[in-house]
């Protein structure tokens, strides 16, 4: 029988001072359901949300005007990344009420849609939202076996991300050209990773961002475990390891056997190792991704990938780079390893594999969501997903990046609007956006079952290799091992190969 929590069991789920704060305007607690016409008129509608802490803060901001014009009420519950995808699943496992709405990672999409936590959204739904508009690599995030299940709210990707007034500037480039017979591009950047290699190189050990001090460097990636290393190797993989010609990257689709070992792979983790060693700044093998952020918008390296890097680089409270930074599709490689056959092709121009890193946060609605604000509900979700209220988010000062085909053509908005890009940097960043999401070899992020296993598995064979502990073949071959067994453990490799598979819509 469906189990619901009173307000006291939300508090404590939610937990803290956050949850705490949520709940403190609430109304009186809710008639039992059943309790007769009369009282279901005269009840005061509350719409439970449970989302990431500041990201929900900022739905919160946006939705309560919403929320009081039609006389709801609103309680957020604030949760830590993995403590929310954790509550939603333990909430499934319970059989207990958790909330009316959800915002999730999609790349736990697997877990808690094959757990029954979510509700399909609904044609009208869908129609109000103009879904159509959404691009497919966004839209196969929100889906499972061709339903749809989740809404929009941000289209999380890496970037690559650089310098374009020092790529610009003549005696700069003269020398690098000196050194390496190439010149550096303020329009591209770096086109392979044998040119952000080179970069890197160069900007290392001079002075030129004119500070006087000896806090130069070439690159800064996010490499620290437990925090985002998982998304800091992958980036730097996928050229090397996802051949377009096959489908595949994580696991192999036949087999379900672990890829994580193979030359592509090694050889992104042996170049990985040395960049962050010897052209990074001093404790780069640990960096965070804020780290890594900090770096570049404080002027001391000359590239880097991430994510909301032009939020944070447009800010005079948090960068000294407002508007010199150049965006583009992460570099690609002459050179891919083809698991198929064992060898490495070659491709005359490079071959560009960007990482749909994430994937983005989703909305989504509970499948024990409270019966008196069922409407309600469908009503919130979608004025928080219409395409108005998506182009507010993501051309503000959010994180949220962009996900629709109107908000790509949107450059009057990002150029002038809250983030002050200026057309330039804007029509280089919503190039790059649509580049990524729409790349024919784009990799999406690992979603098939008991992802945050791997993840782990993966983060600590690699932060062995950064830290000189293994060689990077051997960290991998552990790495791999650990994939392998989690799949055994989640229904054996070929269950997990087909998981993988419906991941990838296929």
């Amino acid at each position: 029988m469906e189990s619901k929590v009173s307000r006291r069991q939300f508090l404590r789920l939610v937990g803290g001072a956050a949850g705490a704060a949520a709940l403190a305007a609430c109304a009186a607690p809710m008639a039992p359901a059943g309790s007769g016409e009369e009282a279901m008129s005269t009840e005061k509608i509350v719409i439970r949300y449970a989302g990431l802490d500041g990201m929900g803060a900022r739905v919160e901001a946006f939705m309560l005007p919403w929320v009081e014009d039609n006389g709801y009420e609103l309680e957020r519950g604030a949760f830590g990344q993995q403590e929310l995808t954790d509550k939603i699943m333990q909430s499934v496992a319970t059989d207990t009420y958790l909330a009316d709405i959800f915002q999730f990672p999609s790349n736990a999409r697997a877990d808690v849609i094959n757990a029954g936590a979510l509700q399909e959204i609904p044609q009208e739904v869908l129609e109000a939202i103009d879904f159509e508009d959404v691009l497919p690599g966004i839209v196969n995030t929100l889906s499972w076996e061709g339903k749809i299940y989740a809404l929009p709210y941000d289209g999380d990707i890496h970037y690559y991300s650089f310098r374009k007034d020092l790529f610009a500037n003549e005696d700069i480039n003269s020398r690098f050209k000196d050194n390496y017979g190439f010149d550096l591009s303020p329009d591209t950047g770096a086109v392979t990773w044998d040119q952000w290699r080179n970069i890197c190189e160069f900007f290392t050990g001079w002075d030129w961002n004119e500070n006087g001090e000896d806090d130069d460097f070439g690159a800064a990636c996010m490499t620290k475990r437990g925090d985002t290393l998982w998304w800091g190797f992958n980036s730097r993989a996928t050229a090397y390891a996802k051949h377009p010609d096959d489908d595949a990257y994580f696991i192999d689709l036949d087999t379900g056997e672990a890829r994580l070992n193979n030359p592509g792979f090694v050889r992104a983790l042996t170049e990985w190792v040395e960049e962050m060693q010897n052209w990074a700044p001093p404790g780069g093998t640990n960096f965070t991704y804020g780290d890594s952020l900090n770096a570049m918008n404080g002027g001391r390296v000359a590239q880097t990938y991430n994510w909301d890097a032009v939020t944070s680089a447009t800010s005079p409270e948090t960068s000294v780079i407002q508007g010199l930074q150049g965006y583009n599709i992460l570099p690609g490689s002459h050179e891919v390893f083809n698991s198929k056959s064992g060898e490495w092709d070659y491709f005359e121009v490079p071959s560009h594999a960007p990482f749909h890193a994430f994937g983005g946060w989703v909305i989504a609605v509970s499948a024990q969501v409270d019966e008196l604000a069922y409407d309600a509900v469908w009503g919130f979700v979608t004025h928080l997903t219409k395409p108005e209220s998506g182009l507010a988010f993501v051309t503000d000062l959010t994180g949220a990046s962009p996900y629709r085909f109107s908000q790509m053509e949107a450059v009057e908005e990002f150029a002038t609007g809250p983030l002050q890009l200026g057309e330039e940097v804007a029509m280089d960043y919503l190039n790059a956006a649509r580049e990524t999401l729409d790349h024919p070899n784009a990799v999406t992020d690992q979603a098939f079952g008991g992802w945050v296993q791997y993840r782990d598995a993966l983060e600590l064979g690699v932060s062995k290799a950064l830290a000189n502990e293994l060689p990077p073949q051997d960290a991998l071959d552990e790495v791999a091992a650990a994939f392998n067994e989690i799949s055994e453990r989640m229904g054996g490799l070929q269950h997990q190969a087909e998981l993988y598979a419906r991941t990838l819509g296929k």
